[in-house]
């Protein structure tokens, strides 16, 4: 079960032709591989020592592949190691009759156009034929080539697996084509619905500005402004996920960025926030949207409370662990904060804090080491 639990993981979400080309690589190792060692049991050395040949030869290719990523070049080499694995084991057989050289078109059905894959198809069964009948003409007594019997089941062997290549070529380019279809209407209609929730979330932070404009209190503007950065943070996750092809998962380190350097726009006194977290990073909606909350809260209850420094300085950091991502928050207020104290106050953004990391079923852990920290510590399994 572990086994094709890795395997179903490392294929989520290549294309079809590389998964084709995976499973070509695979079988045909497994299979001359498992043919080495029957020939090498029944001393059958010189077939061993052909297949052993082309065993290296497709790893060198696999490994060639490794380092050049030329998917087209990675098609051609396994088509034409396996291609000329059958004319090989052909003549080393002494001509004898096998159905080994027609499953290599399926291969062609698989990795290559119709067109294409019918071209090189009947260039295939052309040289197979030109091999046999030079066999043929050279050893009159073969007892396989001049039975008219086995000639003719081993065609129609070959002639119904070109026909379920192509069948099977058809019936898979139109169910992709019909998933691809569906695919791009479900991403126009998530699209549209983070548009218009993005666009709904700044109607609201409008309305809240033009309160704020309305108001004297410098404490209400405060909440409303605080209020304002909350929606922000939540409306900036579903542009992110408007301007890109994945809905699942998110950027960090751009997300991140983007709210950070919101924040910063607001101020006057300077401020710089550093972000340092692998910047190919990505998370779930979910765990974004919480972290998005955290951060907000966290950067602006520093801008509140750090403003005596000459220049704010904050640090983000996230980091992957083997079943964790370890988020960090952390600013230069060199004042001294009681952490039992700043834990028992009654504000809204502490609360919202707390709750986001209950959600994540984690803790929160904060100290007052050269600056006030925060820690926290996500397990991968509710992400």
């Amino acid at each position: 079960m572990k086994v094709f639990n890795y395997i179903q993981k490392h294929i989520y979400g290549l294309d079809k032709r590389k998964i084709f080309l995976l499973g070509f690589y695979l079988s045909f190792l497994f299979v001359m591989t498992l043919a080495m060692i029957l020939d090498m049991s029944i001393e059958n050395y010189v077939d061993a020592y052909v297949e052993m040949f082309f065993i290296v030869l497709t790893l060198f290719s696999i490994l060639y592949y490794q380092y050049n990523t030329n998917i087209d070049i990675a098609i051609y080499s396994i088509v034409i190691i396996a291609t000329l694995t059958t004319y090989a084991l052909l003549v080393s057989n002494n001509y004898n009759i096998s159905v080994f050289h027609s499953i290599v078109p399926l291969g062609y059905f698989l990795l290559f156009s119709l067109k294409r894959s019918l071209l090189y198809t009947v260039i295939h069964q052309c040289i197979v034929i030109a091999i046999y009948g030079y066999g043929y003409y050279a050893y009159p007594e073969h007892p396989f080539l001049h039975d008219m019997a086995m000639i003719v089941a081993t065609m129609m062997a070959s002639l119904m697996i070109i026909l379920f290549g192509i069948v099977y070529h058809l019936a898979v380019e139109n169910s992709y084509h019909l998933l691809e279809k569906s695919n791009r209407q479900k991403e126009i209609l998530l699209k549209e619905i983070h548009h218009r929730v993005k666009n709904n979330l700044n109607i609201v932070s409008s309305m809240l500005g033009l309160q704020m404009l309305r108001e004297d209190d410098e404490k209400i503007k405060y909440i409303f402004e605080k209020n304002k950065s909350r929606i922000h943070s939540i409306a900036l996750v579903h542009e992110i996920l408007y301007k890109h092809q994945d809905f699942e998962k998110i950027n960090i380190y751009d997300y991140l960025n983007q709210l950070s350097f919101a924040l910063v726009q607001t101020q006057d006194t300077e401020m710089k926030v550093h972000i340092d977290t692998y910047k190919k990073t990505y998370l779930s909606f979910d765990l974004v949207l919480k972290l998005g909350i955290i951060t907000n809260e966290l950067i602006v209850n520093s801008m509140k409370y750090a403003f005596h420094e000459k220049r704010l300085e904050i640090y983000i950091h996230l980091e992957e662990e083997e079943e964790f991502y370890i988020y960090s928050y952390k600013d230069n207020d060199s004042r001294y904060i009681d952490i039992e104290n700043l834990q028992k106050k009654e504000s809204l953004g502490l609360k919202l804090v707390e709750m986001m990391v209950e959600q994540m079923e984690t803790t929160l852990v904060v100290d007052n080491h050269s600056g006030l920290n925060y820690t926290i510590k996500v397990p991968k399994n509710v992400c």
